[in-house]
């Protein structure tokens, strides 16, 4: 039964190693998600501001009205991009808040059934040491009855 125990835990904290490995995998998969989405922003940034930057340059221009609209126009869906991808980088902020807290919950348990396990090794040693005992004082009262019988019967 004792085997049966200890072999129980040693499954539970293989389980647990497993459990954390999957969620460092959520983890960096969910960190990815989130720096492309950062990466996006960050080209959608640029390109707004070169758009932007055109933008004045054709309004200092008396005789492009229709590029100064065209630019407009563009820079405008630049920003409703931009109001997608920040709702994004939101979202994938808090996939990544909510990878990494079970992460954490997953190294706790480990870091428990790890615990448990080397407790249920130290019990198991602890059992087994003081059963040789046991039976090591069991042959040494023996032996002292034998000759405690053997000098009583020789002399």
């Amino acid at each position: 039964m004792n085997t049966m125990t200890h072999s129980a835990w040693t499954v539970l904290e293989e389980l647990a190693g497993n459990k954390v490995t999957e969620s460092r995998e959520k983890v960096a998969e969910a960190t990815t998600e989130l720096n492309r989405i950062i990466k996006q922003k960050l080209q959608l940034l640029e390109l707004l501001e070169e758009y932007t930057q055109k933008l004045l340059e054709s309004q200092a221009n008396v005789h492009s009205i229709s590029d100064s609209i065209a630019y407009r126009h563009f820079i405008k869906q630049v920003n409703e991009l931009l109001e997608v991808i920040y709702k994004e980088e939101k979202a994938a902020e808090e996939v990544l808040n909510d990878r990494e807290d079970q992460l954490i919950d997953a190294l706790k348990e480990q870091k428990k059934a790890e615990f448990l396990n080397e407790r249920q090794a130290l019990i198991l040693k602890a059992s087994k040491e003081k059963s040789e005992q046991r039976g090591l004082d069991e042959l040494g009262i023996s032996r002292f009855n034998q000759s405690t019988t053997h000098r009583i019967n020789g002399t």
